[in-house]
């Protein structure tokens, strides 16, 4: 074995060993901890990239003596590689651009339980996209759930104990139905495994036996996890946890946790169920149909919302309810637009948690519109990064977020005319919701302000520079994005 091959496990399972190391260093050397992990991640993840799309194949890794099908294993390939690298980058910016606001929302003897769960979370979504168990898959995903409810308890500010509470309920029910799901597939493969999983399920198919106990497998999982990623109608506990917790937490739960849970749906469907297999077992009308509810609810919750904290964490629905739009699709194409949308998705979102809370600080922490004219000119680089996070999410050209509308647009074009043609009806209707309440924000901070304000807060540059890489990144991703879609795309076989 070579000596790359063992990034994956480093990836998993350092952070992890290190969780209880930060819970005993000194809280600087803590924090200095959470920093470095994430870009140590994001270097390595761009080595395994290079080494896995130059041989064009896919690699495990068998955790202990025994191998498949009943050790545990780790499965990697090209698209595991990008994934963890937009997620550890991410993570990286998100706590450089929000560190000296983390500095003051969290309580001093809070921030060393901070830096645990941060790491806890590293781990938890570096397994989740490696792993090629399902019941390991389950495992960090409570690990994820208990790590994210205390990013959001966190910080000691108003409805947060109810946003967590809340927020944990939800969870527990999404991950109690994955659980019950992964049960009924195990009792009829017997595997545990993906791979081994897949190769039952194919006999199945074949024979015709048991598809009513398949498919309510399938349905529990796939309900279990849209409820963990907030696809409609299980979307209502989202706006209160973004909304309440410090702007760090708010763009990994965000761009992160959320997007895990579809990442791993993606390798459920695609590795354990398998693509060819959706009609038959009647999950695409169900699919398409709850994508088309968070596309057009969430985008008219954004619209309707009175506070930008609020009116960002509404759109996140509409954003989830592309990536599944490109599910449905059931073909390797939608799949690739979803995937590149995880990525323009968690780039964006990121962007606006951050940029917005910066300018909600330069209007006298009031997240009213109305007290946000001028705030673009109070603080001129919040300003500029939230238009470019807007204009992404609205789907300008020369962004990511217009690249990844046109690919799943494409997408969509494969699907029975009936579904193709609503589908692209329906995002034109959210690109327009869209671009009506994201316009009318950036319109609002560029307005001449109705009073006088206080002088905003000093940012520091690491902060600004996490901002201008987000942004910065968007335009790459939007003006490159066909070379990351087409490695995206030649990497779904790999997948499998």
């Amino acid at each position: 074995m070579k000596w790359w091959q063992n990034i994956p496990f480093f990836l998993v399972w350092v952070p992890l060993l290190c969780a209880s190391l930060t819970a005993v260093l000194p809280c600087k050397a803590s924090q200095a901890l959470i920093l470095l992990f994430p870009a140590l991640g994001t270097v390595l993840s761009g080595v395994l990239y290079l080494h896995v799309s130059g041989n064009m194949a896919f690699y495990t890794f068998p955790m202990g003596l025994f191998g498949a099908p009943f050790g545990n294993e780790l499965r990697y390939g090209t698209v595991e590689a990008i994934m963890a690298g937009t997620f550890c980058l991410v993570l990286f910016l998100s706590l450089l651009g929000g560190w000296k606001r983390l500095q003051e929302h969290i309580a001093p003897e809070r921030k060393k339980l901070y830096c645990v769960m941060v790491m806890l979370l590293l781990s938890s979504m570096m397994a989740e996209v490696f792993t090629n168990d399902m019941f390991t898959a389950y495992v960090f995903i409570e690990i994820t759930t208990i790590a994210a409810c205390a990013l959001i308890v966190a910080r000691t500010r108003g409805r947060t104990l109810f946003a967590a509470t809340q927020y944990m309920i939800f969870n527990m029910l999404g991950s109690g139905l994955y659980l019950l799901g992964i049960s009924v597939l195990y009792c009829m493969t017997g595997h545990l495994l993906m791979v081994p999983m897949h190769e039952k399920i194919e006999a199945m198919m074949a024979s015709g036996e048991h598809l009513q106990s398949l498919t309510l497998s399938v349905t529990l999982m796939t309900i279990g996890l849209g409820i963990k990623s907030a696809l409609y109608p299980f979307h209502r506990w989202l706006p209160d946890a973004y909304e309440k917790c410090t702007p760090s937490s708010s763009a990994m739960l965000s761009s992160l946790i959320s997007k895990t849970y579809l990442f791993l749906y993606i390798k459920i469907l695609v590795r354990v169920v398998g693509l060819q297999h959706m009609n038959a077992l009647d999950l695409r009308p169900v699919l398409v149909l709850c994508a088309f509810g968070s596309i057009l609810m969430g985008s008219i919750d954004a619209l309707l919302e009175k506070k930008m904290r609020r009116m960002i964490a509404d759109s996140s629905v509409a954003q989830i309810g592309y990536i599944y739009l490109g599910i449905a699709v059931g073909t390797e194409a939608g799949i690739a637009a979803a995937l590149f949308h995880i990525i323009a998705h968690a780039l964006a979102k990121s962007l606006l948690f951050l940029s917005g809370d910066r300018l909600i600080g330069a209007s006298d922490e009031d997240a009213d519109f109305h007290e946000l004219c001028g705030a673009g000119f109070r603080a001129p680089f919040s300003g500029a990064a939230f238009t470019v996070g807007a204009l992404s999410i609205t789907g300008i050209p020369l962004l990511a977020g217009f690249a990844s509308k046109l690919y799943l647009s494409q997408a969509c074009l494969t699907m029975p005319s009936r579904w193709a043609f609503a589908g692209l009806i329906v995002l034109a209707i959210s690109t327009a919701l869209t671009a009506s309440y994201f316009l009318i924000t950036v319109i609002t901070i560029y307005r001449t302000p109705v009073h006088a304000y206080h002088a905003p807060v000093h940012h520091p540059w690491y902060s600004t520079a996490a901002l201008l890489i987000l942004a910065g990144l968007l335009v790459v991703v939007g003006v490159c994005g066909s070379s990351l879609y087409t490695s995206i795309l030649s990497g779904i076989p790999y997948l499998i």
